[in-house]
């Protein structure tokens, strides 16, 4: 019993080793599994079940997000968020595009369908995706045979789902003449084209890629083997392209790394090369076509590689064109270098070359600007000469005299340029405006005010900046008006302002005209007005616009106010009689117009209103009344009656 009992016990404990053994080596081979990331594939190529079918296997969530597509009919794959050839845990999660097909709410722009045939047609409606579109036949005696007649929408668009028909012509057939279509599965491209040409079909060709089908063979046929087609219409026929390659990223890849994909997936590569600033030398900064498209076997990859940095040269010594012509090349290649320089003098550098330069070694980015001193070579250092008689400039200086008026002593440099210290180039030129003395001004008594301002702008074209200052104007019996009759004269210093006086000629003491009959006087301009006066003779000044004893300028206005002597009065009679034949209001005023202008009347009104003396126009009153001594002047009212 012992023996058995231990017999089992070491059984039991054999059995539990080989569990947990079994147990811990699956789950290292599950841990395994885990670590290890799995290679993105093309799900492009994949149904939807071969896409679930991955999922499960590799333990990779496939979110799906459904979109309206017009290459891709409904189900098929249109994209990935992750790119082909990439790796992701067990786990990850990946967004895949589904394509529901076109839209059928997308607007479509009927075009002029007369002329076309059924062929044409048909390609209308598969190039726009009428989804809800059908071809009808009608016999027609106008229209030939296999062309559109008409449709049953008027509108100019439509929606990609709504209902259309295109009927088309029979001619004076009751049906079209039909074509069997056959298999083209073993048909090349220009036998399908002949079969076309030869039955009146038209053939259009679409390629895709295709991961069973060899490139150049058919796909598939829009109209079945042994189907029958109308005479006139069209099929299209899907070529494959081969399986085609997914392109791997390969940015950031090096040339190694790139020319192994290329040369496994059976495709060419054409490398160019420039400098980057984010990417090592020899790795991939682009591509053409981009990351996870799908391109033919035999197909050319378009790679740009780094060059990486740019190492500088220092051209310390060399021209400034040796530097540009080095730049230019670089910058063939993407470097997009600048060069920027400034001048300097150099005791040690010859004219024209390059002193120092920004930066001179190490890698530099592309875009970076080298900036230069150029040299001018050796310098002059120019002496003094301000404050000094020394007008004889150094050797290598050219010497420009400027003279100028000045309170320093006459010969004394008052000015330089360039100041002294300056450093300037061999040949060059240097100003020294040197003292003449003080201005000189001469007196222009008698003289016109232009000859004085002419000699002060002459003055101070040399730098007098002399000013003119007038004072108030003087009569003088000696001087023309508007000459001057004294100025500011002799050496003056620089910016003096000189005073002048202009004279306003003789003047005049204006005469006591009023009272006596004179009427001009020497030198004045005297206006006469007339008036009558009842206290003053005929011709005799009223009054005068200035005041006796006035001084004033030669060819001063003033005017005179001379007698007419009493004005002349009138007697006006009663006018009652004058208009006593009147016929009515007008003819009154008429004959009162015409009789006060006969006796020089010249202020008279009319007063017209209803005063019951039996006719029209005859006189109610009159002011003043008849009999009365009046002026031509005075006012006259006559009141006229209107019935």
């Amino acid at each position: 019993m012992k023996r058995f009992y231990h017999y089992k016990t070491t059984l039991l404990f054999i059995s539990l080793a080989m569990s947990l053994s079994v147990l811990f080596g699956f789950s290292m081979v599950r841990n395994i599994s885990i670590e290890t990331p799995i290679r993105i594939e093309d799900f492009t190529s994949m149904t939807q079940d071969q896409l679930l079918a991955w999922s499960k296997e590799n333990d990779i969530k496939i979110v799906t997000i459904e979109e309206y597509n017009d290459e891709l009919e409904i189900g098929k794959v249109v994209s990935q968020d992750v790119i082909v050839g990439e790796r992701l845990f067990a786990g990850s999660s990946i967004k895949v595009i589904v394509s529901k097909g076109p839209n059928p709410d997308v607007i479509v722009n009927l075009i002029d369908f007369k002329g076309k045939d059924i062929g044409e047609i048909q390609q209308f409606i598969e190039n726009n995706k009428l989804l809800a579109a059908t071809i009808e036949f009608e016999k027609s005696t106008e229209i030939n045979s296999a062309y559109f007649i008409r449709t049953d929408n008027s509108s100019s668009s439509i929606k990609r789902g709504q209902s259309i028909k295109f009927y088309i012509s029979t001619g004076n057939k009751e049906e079209l003449t039909t074509v069997v279509v056959p298999d083209f599965v073993e048909y090349t491209r220009q036998q399908i084209s002949s079969w076309g040409q030869t039955n009146n079909i038209k053939t259009n060709f679409v390629e895709e890629f295709n991961n069973d089908i060899l490139v150049g063979k058919v796909i598939s046929q829009s109209q079945a083997p042994s189907s029958s087609v109308y005479d006139g219409s069209s099929i299209t026929i899907k070529m494959s392209l081969g399986a085609g390659v997914v392109l791997e990223n390969l940015v950031g890849k090096s040339k190694t790394t790139i020319d192994k994909f290329i040369n496994d997936n059976g495709l060419k590569v054409n490398y160019t090369y420039t400098y980057s600033s984010t990417q090592n030398k020899d790795l991939g900064i682009s591509m053409n076509p981009s990351a996870s498209t799908k391109v033919g076997n035999g197909s050319t990859v378009n790679v740009t590689l780094s060059l990486g940095k740019i190492s500088i040269t220092d051209f310390k010594g060399k021209s400034l064109s040796d530097l540009q012509a080095w730049v230019n090349e670089v910058n063939k290649q993407g470097a997009n270098l600048k060069v920027t320089s400034t001048q300097a003098y150099s005791d040690t550098i010859t004219s024209g070359l390059i002193i120092t330069q920004t930066p001179s070694s190490g890698d530099i980015n592309p875009g970076t600007e080298i900036k230069a001193s150029i040299s001018k070579g050796k310098g002059i250092v120019v002496e003094t000469y301000k404050g000094t008689t020394n007008t004889t400039v150094q050797t290598g200086l050219k010497l420009n005299k400027v003279e100028v008026y000045s309170d320093s002593p006459v010969g004394t440099v008052v000015d330089q340029n360039p100041s002294a210290g300056s450093t300037v180039d061999n040949n060059s030129t240097i100003t020294l405006t040197v003292s003449i003395g003080k201005p000189t001004v001469s007196s222009f008594a008698g003289q016109s005010l232009a000859n004085l301002q002419n000699q002060i702008n002459t003055l101070n074209a040399k730098g007098a900046k002399l000013t003119l200052s007038k004072t108030a104007d003087e009569y003088s019996s000696t001087v023309s008006k508007g000459n001057v009759i004294t100025n500011t004269s002799g050496q003056v210093s620089v910016g003096t302002s000189i005073s002048y006086t202009v004279s306003k000629g003789a003047s005049i003491t204006i005469n006591n005209f009023v009272g006596g009959t004179a009427l001009t006087q020497s030198g004045l301009n005297i206006s006469v007005t007339y008036q009558f006066s009842d206290t003053v003779a005929n011709n005799v000044v009223i009054s005068q616009s200035r005041t006796a004893g006035s001084i004033v300028d030669s060819g001063t206005s003033m005017s005179l106010v001379v007698s007419k002597g009493a004005e002349p009065r009138i007697i006006l009679p009663d006018l009652a009689p004058i208009v006593s034949s009147s016929t009515g209001v007008e003819d009154s005023k008429t004959k009162l117009r015409n009789y006060f202008a006969s006796i020089g009347a010249t202020n008279y009104s009319f007063v017209v209103d209803n005063y019951n003396l039996g006719g029209a126009g005859l006189i109610n009153n009159q002011t003043p009344p008849g009999g009365t001594s009046i002026k031509p002047n005075d006012p006259i009212v006559v009141y006229i009656s209107s019935n």
